[in-house]
């Protein structure tokens, strides 16, 4: 099992007033790295085009340790939290370490695999599980019921999110 790496910039645009990377462009960070992580094994966008099908995000945190500023590279780390035993239903905890090995942030992310054409939650694709399957699993990894997305709301009627 691997954990999958990708470095960033901290540019301009992603800093807010106070000089630091802004709230919102640590989920932009690890949205931009956890495509890239499927991109890199073969699952890129064509291939969620062609099977008509993506990710819906149920619910989304981050928990902010260390101040990130512009011009730093930043390590961001995506590490499975959550799996059901289908795959239809998954957590992913992004690590976000500073360029001297400190932990800045960590973004989590709870989300499931829609059909856009039918708008139902699915298992995903046996080539997207087999990804899947090679992350490296978080030290507290659980197991999730086919319904255990949220904790409020039933999946199919949350399925609002992206990416």
């Amino acid at each position: 099992m691997e954990t999958f790496r990708h470095t960033i910039e901290v540019r301009w645009a992603d800093c807010d007033a106070n000089h630091h990377a802004r709230h919102s462009a640590y989920a932009d960070f690890c949205t931009h790295v956890r495509v890239e992580w499927l991109r890199v094994h073969g699952f890129g966008f064509d291939q969620f085009q062609t099977l008509a099908f993506g990710p819906v995000i149920f619910q989304e945190s981050t928990e902010y340790l260390k101040e990130v500023r512009m011009n730093e590279r930043i390590q961001i780390t995506v590490r499975t939290a959550a799996l059901s035993a289908d795959g239809s239903r998954y957590r992913i905890r992004h690590d976000v370490f500073k360029e001297d090995g400190r932990l800045a942030a960590r973004h989590e992310i709870s989300g499931a695999w829609m059909d856009l054409r039918a708008r139902k939650l699915i298992p995903p694709p046996a080539a997207l599980a087999a990804i899947f399957d090679t992350l490296e699993r978080t030290e507290d990894y659980q197991g999730l019921a086919q319904q255990a997305c949220r904790t409020d709301q039933a999946p199919e009627r949350a399925a609002t999110g992206a990416t």
